[in-house]
């Protein structure tokens, strides 16, 4: 009876280290990533995935311009691809238009970062992936580009890649070995030349994380569940 009740109690250890899990990452301004995700401690989920240190400022050049700020950014988890979690960043803000060749140069940058991890610190984190497709729109002469820095392990040196109005739309880094953690940064720009007509705009972009999970918690707690069954059966049947 003792081994039972110690078994017992293991399955509820499990059972509130389940329960203690971290909260999905929410559909929410990236100024509230900021204020809310900020350490491993406090960190949200999507899949394995732990995403937190989150950074984010805005900032333009040309007369008039504001840089978007963090409460005009929407962010919120992904797990649409089962096997790639992630997140979406979206904005109406991210938009230039010149009709008129009568201007410097008009751009808006915004810088992000954030660091990813496994949930159990296990090195499963084989690359990382960017994508724009379909959320983006150019005209006349201007640009649209989100340039992007990751670091395996959090260690430089970093591996830069890019998507560009210009091509590619969508691209995937992958490391040399899986890793468990990686730290992120990356510079989204919309921009039209001086003395250019055009208009850029960028309304979302995805980043996804592979994804190697390991077997369900749901599905370790059912299966410890018949093993504490069967065990107290055979007992009493003795």
């Amino acid at each position: 009876m003792k081994r039972i009740v110690l078994i017992v109690a293991a399955l509820a250890a499990l059972v509130n280290a389940a329960s203690a899990a971290p909260v999905l990452c929410a559909s929410a301004s990236a100024s509230y990533y900021v204020a809310t995700y900020n350490s491993l401690a406090n960190a949200c989920q999507v899949g394995d995935k732990l995403f937190y240190n989150f950074n984010y400022s805005g900032t333009a050049i040309g007369a008039g311009l504001i840089g978007v700020d963090g409460s005009l950014v929407n962010v919120v988890g992904d797990s649409s691809n089962p096997n790639e979690p992630g997140l979406i960043f979206s904005s109406n803000a991210w938009t230039l238009t010149s009709t008129n060749v009568d201007h410097g140069i008009l751009d808006l940058d915004s810088s992000i970062a954030f660091t990813v991890q496994t949930i159990d610190n296990s090195a499963r984190i084989t690359d990382a992936s960017l994508d724009f497709t379909g959320a983006f729109s150019v005209s006349g002469v201007a640009g649209a580009d989100i340039a992007e820095r990751v670091s395996p392990n959090g260690t430089p040196p970093a591996l830069s890649f890019h998507v560009d109005s210009t091509g590619p739309v969508s691209t995937t880094v992958f490391f040399a070995n899986p890793v468990s953690l990686v730290t992120v940064s990356k510079d989204l720009v919309v921009i039209i030349p001086a003395n250019a007509i055009g208009s850029a705009t960028i309304t979302s972009f995805r980043e996804g994380f592979s994804e190697n999970a390991p077997e369900p918690v749901g599905t370790v707690l059912i299966g410890s569940g018949l093993l504490v069954m069967g065990l107290f059966r055979r007992r009493l049947c003795k």
